[in-house]
């Protein structure tokens, strides 16, 4: 996030915090911060929060991609506070904010506190400081602009002029001297051309006061947004929860690494004990060797070494034990053959089981996914008894195996996933995962997810039904009434299917 950017978002949300209460303050990860706001009785933000009295206001500090925003939804949560957050907690909860002041051309802002304590410094550059609350901005309103020639030909510029970064010098420098003249103007003006997020790859990549003249390439965009907050929630909202998810995730993916070594391991070691036992079992031929000429040889003899004629009556040395006899040393390899050929049948089996768990980690992997039943359920899911389904795009879809767990996964799903139950009838609740509020659903994903919940419902038999998708955050559970029983604020749309019974197997055997 660009100061230039940084600029008019600092100012829109001046208007929007003051007069503000901190409810808490989060950690939900390393390098972010996240502050439960309750603000003034019918203070809305157009296109944002209207109607919501509670809102998140996410930062990013340290290394990483900066962001700043506010939203109506807060990322999953630690189950124990780190203690800067609670040291936090202790001295900002429960206070009112009487005003907000910005350094934007460093894009810092603080939290100017009521009352008796100190304010919140937010700084890109290091963790929410606890500062005493200055009578002034750090910065300047309308600070220095440099001529353009002296920003292009300086790449120390945003030293002295820290508004004009190493990533804004670049893009002025690659555009023909008319236009990056042109784009130096609309920066340095007062108000912004409008409010433009860029994606790569449908992530978001920069946010912009002004669309770049610039001719976008493959799997590149730029959307518009109609203020600085809604486009900084475009841009944080994917990187934020997107963030926190990963995080969430870690110890699961840490232990399937863990796993793959140990299976990769344990193979290797099977392959060195396979090597062993066909050696055991090739010796076979020298007991052979033994018993046809053990008639003319002394039985009890103690040799290391034995030369016999081979069966295409080539001399063959046998390299003998000299503590047994040459009996006991026909015994013996015999005994070892057998037992290479039991120990090649184990292997076998062993083998199998092996391979089975490592082509079942490697389908993992590339999307394939085994049954519910063999893995536990993501983060705070994990107690759930749901059954889990992979869509073919590859969203993760939870079901609950009964009423009680249909609830428990409403109550600890995520705000922004989707919710789908069919519709004038009983059923189970099913749960469509997303990693972020923003995340967009192919709509082959939306209706296998509407087929799973129909499968599982009063009209399991018929030749289609109807099924109602929504946000989990317009699904609640209604107190006193029998488990499984929600009311619904607001529906997204009903959508219509046709019964697949197989489409249940299809979609678990990728879960």
């Amino acid at each position: 996030m660009e100061a230039v950017f940084f600029r008019f978002l600092a100012r829109e949300l001046t208007g929007v915090l003051a007069g503000g209460r901190v409810e808490k303050v989060f950690a939900p990860a390393p390098n972010v911060l996240t502050l439960a706001l309750y603000l003034p009785l019918g203070r809305d933000i157009p296109g944002l929060a209207a109607g919501k009295k509670t809102l998140y206001l996410h930062a990013r500090y340290g290394t990483g991609r900066f962001f700043l925003f506010l939203s109506p939804l807060k990322t999953v949560q630690p189950e124990r506070a780190p203690a800067a957050a609670m040291r936090l907690r202790k001295h900002l909860g429960g206070r009112r904010i009487a005003g907000v002041l910005p350094d934007w051309p460093r894009r810092r802002l603080t939290l100017v506190v009521a009352g008796d304590g100190p304010s919140l410094l937010l700084d890109p550059r290091s963790f929410p400081q606890l500062v005493a609350a200055p009578a002034a901005p750090a910065g300047e309103d309308d600070p220095a602009w440099p001529p353009l020639e002296a920003v292009l030909g300086d790449p120390d510029v945003w030293q002295a002029h820290p508004q004009l970064s190493p990533s804004l010098r670049r893009r002025l420098a690659g555009l023909s001297p008319e236009l990056a003249a042109q784009a130096y103007a609309r920066l340095r003006a007062p108000e912004a051309e409008g409010f433009f997020v860029e994606y790569a790859g449908g992530a978001p990549e920069a946010v912009w006061p002004l669309r770049w003249p610039t001719r976008q390439g493959p799997g590149r965009d730029v959307r518009e947004f109609p203020s600085a907050l809604a486009a900084a929630a475009a841009f944080g909202e994917p990187l934020a929860f997107g963030e926190v998810a990963g995080r969430e995730n870690a110890p699961q993916a840490a232990a399937e690494t863990a796993r793959a070594r140990r299976l990769s391991r344990a193979l290797a070691r099977l392959d060195a004990d396979q090597a062993r036992m066909r050696a055991y079992i090739a010796r076979r031929a020298e007991a052979d060797l033994l018993a046809a000429h053990l008639h003319g040889l002394d039985k009890q003899a103690k040799i290391a070494e034995l030369s016999l004629p081979g069966p295409e009556g080539d001399p063959v040395t046998l390299r003998l034990d000299p503590s047994l006899s040459v009996v006991g040393n026909m015994r013996k390899l015999y005994d070892l053959a057998a037992k290479g050929e039991r120990g090649l049948t184990a292997i076998a089996r062993r083998r199998e089981d092996l391979q089975g768990g490592k082509k079942d980690l490697e389908g993992r992997e590339h999307g394939a996914r085994k049954p519910a039943s063999a893995r536990p359920l993501p983060g705070p899911l994990a107690d759930i008894a749901a059954n889990r389904y992979r869509t073919t795009d590859g969203f993760l879809v939870l079901r609950g195996k009964n009423a009680k767990a249909g609830e428990q996964l409403l109550r600890k799903a995520s705000p922004f996933d989707l919710w789908l139950h069919v519709a004038d009838g009983p059923g189970a609740h099913v749960i469509l995962r997303r990693d972020h509020p923003r995340r967009e659903v192919p709509r082959t994903s939306l209706l296998e997810a509407a087929g799973l919940a129909a499968l599982a419902s009063f009209a399991s038999g018929a030749g289609s039904a109807e099924v109602m998708v929504g946000r989990v955050a317009d699904v609640r559970p209604i107190k006193g009434a029998p488990a499984g029983k929600v009311a619904v604020a607001a529906l997204v749309e009903t959508v219509r299917v046709d019964l697949d019974p197989r489409l249940e197997e299809m979609l678990r055997q990728q879960a």
